[in-house]
C-alpha cells in the first residue's frame, strides 16, 4: 500500500484524505503537515502529523495543498528527490512547479470536492514522469474518482464546470426544493426528493449512453406537464443563465 503525504490541509486536502480513507487506506499511511491543523487532524482521523521534509521521506505521493502564493516559501528548503509531487495549487503551471520544486516528477491537478466520496473528476497535466510515478499517479487518482488529461490552457474552463459546478448543482437542488415547498411539500421532504432526483438522474445519464438532451426527451412527452416545464425553462433562458454563470467564473479566474 502506498503512503500519501499532504503539505497543507485545507478543504481540498481534507476532501482527498476523506476519499482515501473511504477506500480503506490506513490512517497510518497518510501524513499531514500544517502549522495550524495537522495535530488536530492526527487526533481526529488517526493520520500522522509530520514536519514537511520528514513527510516527503515517508511518502510515495506528496500532495501540495497550501495557498498558491505560498509555493516558494513552503518548498524553498525541501528536497523532493524522485518522489511523485501532485499539486492542487490553483493557477500554478507545470513549468512553475518544476522550477519551484526542482523535480520533473510533478503533476498539476484540479480536483473537485466530490473526491471526498470517491466520485470526483480531476483534470491533470504532468511533466516527464518515470514509469513508476506514472503508475503511482494513476493508482492515486483512481481512488478518488475519474481523472482526465486536460491541456493547461483549458484548466480555467474545466474549473468553472467541474470545480465550481458542484456549487451550481447544489443551487439547482435548493431551487428545486424551494419550488416544491411553494407547491405544498415540507422543506425536509422537498430537499430529500430534489437531492435523490439529481443523484438518480446523474447516474441514469452516466449509464444510458445517451446525451443529456436525448434523456430529456425520454422524460418529457409531447404536450405533457414535463414538456410544459422544459418549454418554460427555455423561455426563461435557462441555458443562457448557466452559460453566463460559467463565463463569469472563467473570467474571474483569469482576473
Amino acid at each position: 500500500m502506498a503512503n500519501y503525504g499532504f503539505i497543507g490541509t485545507g478543504n481540498m486536502a481534507q476532501a482527498m484524505i476523506k476519499g482515501l480513507l473511504a477506500r480503506q487506506v490506513a490512517p497510518a499511511d497518510i501524513a499531514v503537515s500544517s502549522p495550524h491543523t495537522a495535530a488536530k487532524l492526527a487526533q481526529e482521523w488517526g493520520v500522522q502529523a509530520l514536519p514537511a521534509q520528514q513527510l516527503i521521506q515517508a511518502s510515495d505521493v506528496v500532495v501540495l495543498a497550501f495557498l498558491p502564493n505560498q509555493l516558494a516559501a513552503v518548498v524553498n528548503t525541501l528536497d523532493f528527490g524522485d518522489k511523485l509531487v501532485v499539486s492542487v495549487l490553483a493557477g500554478i503551471t507545470v513549468d512553475q512547479l518544476v522550477a519551484a520544486t526542482g523535480t520533473t516528477q510533478v503533476v498539476r491537478t484540479l480536483p473537485n470536492i466530490n473526491v471526498a466520496i470517491n466520485q470526483g473528476i480531476t483534470a491533470y497535466a504532468k511533466a516527464s514522469l518515470t514509469a513508476a510515478n506514472a503508475t503511482a499517479f494513476q493508482a492515486f487518482s483512481d481512488q478518488l474518482g475519474q481523472a482526465v488529461a486536460v491541456p493547461e490552457a483549458e484548466f480555467a474552463a474545466f474549473s468553472a464546470v467541474a470545480g465550481s459546478g458542484p456549487a451550481y448543482v447544489f443551487k439547482f437542488i435548493d431551487a428545486l426544493a424551494k419550488a416544491g415547498v411553494e407547491n405544498g411539500l415540507s422543506a425536509e421532504l422537498a430537499t430529500a426528493i430534489a437531492t435523490q432526483t439529481v443523484v438518480g438522474s446523474a447516474q441514469l445519464l452516466a449509464v444510458s449512453g445517451q446525451s443529456a438532451q436525448a434523456m430529456q426527451d425520454t422524460v418529457a412527452s409531447p404536450g405533457g406537464s414535463t414538456r410544459a416545464g422544459l418549454d418554460d425553462l427555455a423561455q426563461q433562458q435557462f441555458d443562457a443563465v448557466v452559460a453566463h454563470a460559467i463565463k463569469a467564473t472563467v473570467d474571474h479566474k483569469h482576473a
